[in-house]
Order: C-alpha cells, then sequence, then structure tokens
C-alpha cells in the first residue's frame, strides 16, 4: 500500500489541477454572473439542434472572439503538458507522467468545481501527447485530419485513437503508453457519449446535423477576431 500513495497523489493532484476550467473564467470575467454560452448546431432543416454541454475553447471563441478562444485552448494545453512533462523529466523511469496526464484529463472532462460538467479535452489532450511524444502527436492528428476529410465528424477522436498503433509500435503492445492511449480514448468518447446519443436520436427521427455551421462561427471568428451570432440570427455560406 506504501507504493501505491505516491501514485494516489500524483492522481489526485492531476485531476484538480484538471479541474481548472479556463473556458468557465474567461467567461466570469466577460459575463459575470451569466452562464457560458453552449455550443447548438442546428440541422439541415433548421427544426431540430444537437446541444453540445462541453465548455471549452471553442465556446470561447464563438463568444468572445478568436483572441480568447486562442488563449483558452493554449491554458488547457498547458494543463496537460506542464505536469506530464515535469513528471516525466523528474521520474524518467517511473509512469507518474502518464498517470497525472489521466488525471488531468478526468479532471478537465468532469471537473469537481462545476459539478462534473467540463469541456472537450482536446487541447489537454495535446499538450499531454506533446509532452510524452511531440512525434506521435503530429503523426496521429494528421491522420485524424485524413480521416475527417471523409467523416468530418471523426476528425480528432480518429486522431486520439491512432495514438494506440503509434504507441504499440514505438513501445510496444504491453508498454504503459499503450495502456495510457487506450484510456484516454475512452474516456474521451464516454464524454462524447452524451452528444452521440442527440446525434443518434436525431437520425431516427429523420434529421441531420449541418457540420459546416460551427465550422463556419470558428471562421468567421477566427477572421475578424470578434464574437458571432447565435445560428438562429445569422446565415452562413455553403
Amino acid at each position: 500500500m506504501e507504493n501505491l500513495w505516491p501514485y494516489l497523489i500524483t492522481a489526485a493532484g492531476g485531476y484538480l489541477i484538471g479541474s481548472i476550467s479556463f473556458a468557465r473564467l474567461v467567461f466570469a470575467k466577460l459575463k459575470p454572473g451569466q452562464t457560458p454560452d453552449l455550443i447548438r448546431t442546428p440541422t439541415t432543416d433548421g427544426k431540430a439542434e444537437l446541444v453540445s454541454h462541453a465548455i471549452g475553447a471553442t465556446n470561447v471563441m464563438i463568444a468572445f472572439g478568436a483572441r480568447w478562444g486562442m488563449v483558452v485552448s493554449l491554458m488547457d494545453a498547458l494543463k496537460g503538458f506542464l505536469p506530464t512533462l515535469a513528471l516525466l523529466l523528474i521520474f524518467p523511469d517511473d509512469i507518474y507522467h502518464l498517470v497525472v496526464a489521466v488525471s488531468v484529463l478526468i479532471g478537465h472532462l468532469w471537473p469537481i468545481w462545476y459539478r462534473f460538467s467540463g469541456g472537450g479535452g482536446n487541447s489537454s489532450i495535446m499538450g499531454m501527447l506533446l509532452a510524452i511524444s511531440p512525434l506521435g502527436l503530429i503523426i496521429t492528428h494528421l491522420g485524424g485530419m485524413l480521416i475527417g476529410n471523409f467523416v468530418p465528424m471523426l476528425a480528432f477522436i480518429g486522431g486520439i485513437f491512432l495514438t494506440i498503433p503509434w504507441f504499440a509500435f514505438i513501445e510496444g503492445v504491453s508498454s504503459p503508453e499503450v495502456a495510457f492511449a487506450f484510456a484516454i480514448s475512452i474516456l474521451y468518447l464516454l464524454a462524447e457519449l452524451p452528444e452521440m446519443l442527440q446525434l443518434r436520436e436525431l437520425k431516427r427521427k429523420g434529421h441531420e446535423l449541418d457540420h459546416r455551421h460551427v465550422m463556419s462561427m470558428m471562421k468567421k471568428s477566427a477572421k475578424t477576431g470578434d464574437p458571432v451570432k447565435s445560428w438562429e440570427d445569422q446565415d452562413f455560406e455553403a
């Protein structure tokens, strides 16, 4: 049991770090007392919508412009990068860095400070992968982008799942890194499950999601640096 305590302390610390929601802190600063805006993606017929309850950099970018969105994305990435890199450098022959990385992701997805309602985890995962395997981050996410050309909704999750064969090839099938890759893939899927169930219900009712919507808002925000209106108040280019 004594040998287990350092890992438990590492996991607890990582979870508390991950539970810090920089997106919510920005909303509290710029819209004090107001609930953060949720991302609502309409269907192509405009009669229904998919509501994402995650609060992260995308919400901030849409609400306050690209600069604030990039700040939150960077802070979320550092949240995954710094503790992972620190423990990797201090304990290179142990797995503390993998324990803290997984714990940060759990905290980000289900933060204790916000009734276990967190962000999407994209930036935090990229940060911890940058610390563990910079080349792996590049290769797996390039692969995810290729997948996204055919199935846009699977672009990021495809990049995460590719970490499994990547670490299996580099470190070995039975390595702790492969277990880490499986862990972050499963956690990401669990966090996406509510939206996946919503999407299934929409399709069952004959609706098709307008995949261009969020990307259009993000592109407009990135181009102008200003927040954009809700989907009910604007028209998007085909």
